[in-house]
């Protein structure tokens, strides 16, 4: 039993004794029939949706897979009824919220089951910023022709749609440390194209389609008729590191973490991104190469809890002390440079 039953209880138990009253009193059959009809069309009303109900399936499906900030969402509920007598009494309960902005109060979307059909109703939700948008599906009420009882199902359906960040330029980031050789003068720590750092010179070899012009040997490509460039041993270690921390001005935080993963990526330098989880006080560290990686290691930020970010570097570099240097850190909506 909903509470909004009980105007329309209250009514027909009204009626119901009005109906009465009135067949006392003037003592007419017809009166009593209708009696009747008044007493036994509840039970029959109720029973009925039951069973009906029994046939209808709700789906939830999003037309889109990302969006943009100020983009229209448009999220499809699916109502798949096989039933012969109609439902137009159908409300399911949801609820939407950013999860760095969360808004738990539950809202509603009535519509009708017909009769043997499939009816796709869409409902457009606008977003304005960035984060992890979470459409939760809760419950199912139905309730019968007579509006006087509401069955409730609940309904366990989440959506989980990814709102990317303004695209920015990219500010100032710090650099990689380089160290000249004393003989060449030549860089002599550089990545391999699987973004690991390396030292060590394993062999020189001819040019590949993808390899860096700053591999490029140009003194044994001056003495040889084929593009030669240098192969470094790898090493499992990458040299950038990001460490975003989600607190004031979180909007523009993710935008810099965007703009600046894209501009890596782009300078083809590989990098990891420490995502810190304030629950446990740990990290996770993700590897990133391409822009694939980075929207997915995005995501993966979108679900952080963003209390407890104000100790995120302070956490770092008391469990990593000896990999402070070379950091990207990106607080309170800018870059901050940090003396190590």
């Amino acid at each position: 039993m909903n509470k909004r039953n009980l105007p329309y209880l209250i009514t027909y138990i009204l009626e119901i004794i009005l109906v009465l009253l009135v067949a006392v009193f003037f003592r007419q059959p017809l009166l009593s029939v209708l009696l009747l009809l008044l007493l036994i069309m509840p039970p029959i009303s109720i029973l009925l949706t039951k069973h009906e109900m029994q046939k209808l399936s709700v789906s939830v499906t999003s037309k889109n897979l990302e969006a943009s900030c100020d983009e229209i969402i448009n999220v499809i509920i699916t109502a798949e009824y096989t039933g012969f007598i109609p439902l137009l009494n159908c409300e399911l309960s949801f609820t939407f919220e950013n999860f760095f902005y969360p808004h738990k109060e539950p809202q509603e979307f009535v519509f009708p089951a017909e009769s043997r059909q499939t009816g796709e109703f869409t409902l457009p939700f606008s977003v304005t910023k960035a984060g992890m948008i979470v459409i939760n599906m809760t419950e199912l009420n139905i309730t019968d022709y007579l509006h006087l009882y509401t069955f409730s199902i609940p309904k366990e359906m989440t959506l989980e749609i990814p709102v990317i960040p303004d695209d920015i330029p990219a500010p100032p980031y710090p650099k990689k440390r380089t160290s000249p050789s004393e003989r060449s003068g030549e860089v002599s720590e550089i990545y391999t194209k699987n973004g690991e750092k390396s030292r060590d010179l394993k062999q020189l070899r001819e040019y590949r389609a993808g390899d860096r012009i700053k591999d490029i040997h140009w003194n044994l490509t001056a003495k040889t008729d084929d593009i030669m460039v240098r192969e470094y041993e790898e090493i499992r270690e990458l040299y950038y590191l990001v460490l975003p921390v989600l607190n004031n001005s979180l909007q523009k935080t993710l935008e810099i973490f965007v703009a600046v993963g894209k501009d890596l990526i782009k300078e083809r330098e590989p990098f990891t991104v420490a995502i810190y989880n304030a629950n446990d006080n740990t990290f996770s560290m993700e590897i990133v190469t391409e822009e694939e990686d980075l929207y997915a290691t995005l995501y993966k930020l979108y679900k952080c809890p963003i209390t407890g970010f104000d100790n995120a570097y302070t956490a770092y570099t008391e469990q990593f002390p000896d990999n402070t240097d070379g950091i990207i850190l990106i607080e309170d909506g800018k870059i901050v440079s940090k003396d190590n």
